[in-house]
């Protein structure tokens, strides 16, 4: 072989090499720029809370289907690759705006059974006695099975720690050993369900003490059952309520 063609080949190998290594060393501090900048600028809690009051107020106005990112993003005074960065898709943003499921406001422990299941009750009443609500659960349910069970994961999650309380007041003798909290956790939301789905009206603090005694008669030790009945008078106040809501 020819020694200045060998000497040109080897020259060759050598800066392709050189200029592999450069590459790879700006590659690396560009992901670490990347890494500084994304770990040195917190999300901006004020836009997360407009971008979901803005998804709130047009599900209200516009329905789940009607509704786009981008004009979230306008109402919300952002960008859709601000909401793109927060929330995946839409209906993750709906479930989330809607719901709040990670929220604080899930399950109340204060001790006190009956307090903290009207407590409990109120959180549900505010978040799903709304028309956001009833159009959010109608989109997310015209969505692909797997885009649903994604979206309902973060619902079971916090349905499962409702019934964690209601199992704890079970061990504490607050109810009668047979009682199911799966169930007791589905009456939670159930009756604020259906009267959002039917335009019931009247669903105020009465309202919710009488569910609260509902749910305890049925499920009290019955030491404590006699003592809980529902009053002539109450009975009578939810007759009417259910009246008015067939009217």
């Amino acid at each position: 072989m020819d020694t200045s063609a060998s000497s040109s080949c080897l020259d060759h190998l050598q800066w392709v090499n050189a200029t592999d290594n450069i590459t790879r060393r700006i590659a690396s501090k560009g992901r670490g720029m990347r890494e500084q900048i994304a770990a040195g600028r917190p999300r901006d809690v004020r836009l997360d809370a407009a971008i979901e009051e803005a998804t709130i107020s047009l599900l209200a106005e516009r329905g789940y289907s009607e509704m786009s990112l981008a004009a979230i993003a306008e109402r919300a005074g952002t960008t859709t690759a601000a909401i793109y960065r927060r929330w995946s898709s839409k209906s993750e943003l709906v479930a989330h705006a809607v719901f709040r499921t990670d929220g604080s406001d899930v399950v109340a422990d204060t001790g006190d059974l009956a307090a903290d299941l009207a407590t409990m009750i109120r959180w549900a009443v505010d978040k799903l006695y709304r028309p956001a609500a009833v159009a959010a659960i109608a989109g997310l349910l015209s969505e692909p099975r797997t885009q649903r069970r994604a979206n309902t994961s973060s619902a079971l999650a916090a349905s499962q720690l409702v019934i964690d309380r209601l199992e704890r007041a079970k061990r504490q003798g607050e109810l009668r050993a047979d009682a199911n909290p799966t169930v007791l956790a589905a009456l939670i939301d159930g009756p604020i369900l259906h009267a959002a789905f039917t335009g019931m009206s009247g669903v105020d603090d009465s309202w919710i003490d009488d569910l609260v005694r509902v749910i305890l008669v049925g499920c009290l030790p019955d030491a404590h059952a006699t003592g809980a009945a529902v009053a002539p008078r109450d009975t009578e106040k939810l007759h009417q309520r259910e009246e008015l809501a067939r009217s």
